[in-house]
């Protein structure tokens, strides 16, 4: 039968299932998997629209419109009442919907309900391993004691904990695709709701915080040497591809694990997969030029370029693989 692999995050408690032998889909670009791990980055209008509204309101909210019985609130309660709500998206753009003094006065609000929503459905930084259904022991320190037994994993020996992770029935298949879990399951189960954020989704300001994109990645610069890398948060090493579509390529190649050499590809240097040096570690995709933004260049000495590396393993594998028409492998 051969030896099914999973990508797991650990930190999301997220599965894939079965995505096949190795050699079906170690080859094969996958954008779902890239949207995934970019770390989300929020377009500068959302924070500019919030910091409007909020920025200029007074202690007293400006009344354009006879009195109601919430804007008779005090303006400290009223966001009191917005930051309980801030936890849940859909509650929040509801209250915020209410009147234009309460849009105005959620901005700020608003803006950081969304950035912690969205990077909740990211698996950018955190733990992964790719993993396979032979797999005996974890990398050392993977889970810790704690993890361990939420996961009532804390009686069995250590050469048993990857099988039983693999099929572990506490993590759930990943939300890859952010504006589909949103808020859309909820509103499809209520049609008057659904009707009046279709309403306010085509009006604005209330359009794009309501109507939002599928996905919050990085934007490509003008200049050609931007170039997108994968990033191990954890031992502070990346890599850079000169073509996005080998992103993929990388990480598979990094965060293998299994006691079983079974990887359904040709060649010697495939059994290095089964041990990869970057599994459970944390991991994310970006551009270069924000890795360099966020990192001071006395900091940026701390990390290890291990392309070349990385690169030479691709294309002895692409090389040696010749089951699954590779072709011409270009890094």
């Amino acid at each position: 039968m051969g030896q099914y692999w999973a990508l797991i995050s650990i930190d999301k408690r997220e599965a894939t299932g079965h995505l096949g032998k190795l050699g079906e889909f170690f080859w094969m670009p996958d954008d779902s998997l890239v949207s995934c791990l970019t770390t989300p980055v929020i377009p500068s209008s959302y924070k500019t629209a919030a910091i409007a509204s909020f920025g200029g309101k007074s202690q007293k909210l400006k009344k354009n419109h006879p009195t109601s019985i919430l804007l008779s609130l005090p303006h400290e309660l009223l966001l009191l009442i917005a930051e309980e709500l801030s936890e849940d998206y859909l509650d929040l753009i509801c209250f915020s919907l209410t009147c234009m003094d309460a849009w105005e006065l959620t901005g700020k609000c608003r803006y950081q309900s969304l950035s912690q929503k969205i990077k909740s459905k990211s698996w950018a930084g955190s733990r992964i391993i790719l993993l396979g259904d032979y797999a005996g022991a974890l990398p050392k320190g993977l889970l810790t004691d704690a993890e361990k037994k939420e996961l009532r994993l804390d009686g069995y020996a250590d050469h048993k904990l990857g099988s039983l992770l693999y099929a572990h029935p506490a993590f759930r298949m990943p939300s890859y695709k952010i504006l589909n879990d949103f808020y859309y399951d909820e509103i499809a189960r209520d049609n008057y709701l659904f009707r009046e954020l279709q309403y306010f989704a085509h009006c604005e300001p209330f359009s794009q915080w309501i109507m939002l994109p599928g996905a919050f990645k990085p934007t490509r610069s003008s200049s050609s040497k931007d170039l997108w890398m994968v990033r191990n948060l954890t031992k502070q090493e990346y890599a850079i591809p000169t073509r996005p579509q080998s992103l993929t390529h990388i990480v598979y190649s990094l965060i293998g694990c299994s006691d079983d050499p079974s990887v359904s590809m040709q060649g010697e240097r495939c059994s290095v997969l089964i041990n990869g040096p970057w599994a459970g570690d944390r991991i994310d995709i970006t551009l270069v030029s924000m890795h360099r933004q966020e990192h001071a260049p006395e900091e940026e000495s701390n990390w290890k370029d291990i392309t070349i590396s990385v690169k030479e393993l691709l294309e002895a594998l692409a090389a040696e693989d010749d089951d699954y028409s590779v072709g011409d492998f270009k890094f």
